[in-house]
């Protein structure tokens, strides 16, 4: 599912349980990942990814040990962090600015903000997206929790 996602916001891909590609997966298997969060249901037999599942699927897939993939992960971890550099408060920048600034899509930085998959991959206090396109970044980004 994470692949059909890709860089796309997560809500913009319905994922069909009756389509050719998930149909042989069991009624058990969906109800389990409805429990375990990694899905949504969005409509009948269609769901939608979680941020939490999309970040298991990027664990999965590998993709955090990507070269490229990672690169992109640091790269905005280094333009949230230049926010907060000599602050002595939190910072905000919307999620427009920071795609201009990393090249990256609103839509992938969002599902990374939303996943929480910067925290997780480097092991560190992440930011956060507010509901109005806002990232919010504590002034202790970056650093690792105690």
């Amino acid at each position: 599912m994470t692949e059909d996602v890709g860089e796309n916001a997560l809500y913009r891909i319905d994922i069909c349980t009756n389509s050719e590609r998930y149909q042989h997966i069991h009624t058990t298997t969906w109800k389990e990942l409805l429990d375990r969060g990694y899905v949504e249901y969005f409509f009948i037999d269609t769901y939608h990814l979680t941020p939490l599942g999309w970040r298991k699927g990027i664990q999965l897939l590998k993709l955090d040990e990507e070269p490229a993939f990672r690169q992109k992960m640091a790269k905005l971890a280094s333009v949230l962090k230049d926010q907060v550099k000599g602050r002595r408060e939190e910072a905000y920048l919307d999620v427009y600015h920071a795609s201009q600034a990393t090249g990256m899509t609103e839509d992938l930085i969002i599902s990374m903000l939303e996943s929480q998959l910067l925290d997780y991959c480097f092991k560190m206090i992440g930011a956060r997206l507010d509901s109005d396109s806002t990232i919010v970044i504590p002034i202790d980004f970056g650093l690792e929790p105690l």
